[in-house]
């Protein structure tokens, strides 16, 4: 695996993680429902869409 598809994937989850605790904290200080919801879609995709789509490309490439 490439350094830089390696730093992409790390980059997107750690950004995900931080999507993820902006929707918790929007939860605990009773924030809008569409604004936790979007918060918690964002980090969905980036903690497990873009890092499955990432590893499926990179295991069907061949080498």
């Amino acid at each position: 695996m490439s350094t830089t598809v390696l730093f992409v994937t790390m980059v997107s989850v750690f950004v995900g993680f931080l999507f993820f605790g902006g929707a918790f904290a929007s939860f605990m200080y009773k924030k809008s429902n569409r604004q936790i919801w979007s918060l918690f879609s964002i980090s969905l995709v980036l903690i497990t869409v873009i890092p499955v789509i990432i590893a499926v490309f990179w295991a069907t490439t061949p080498a």
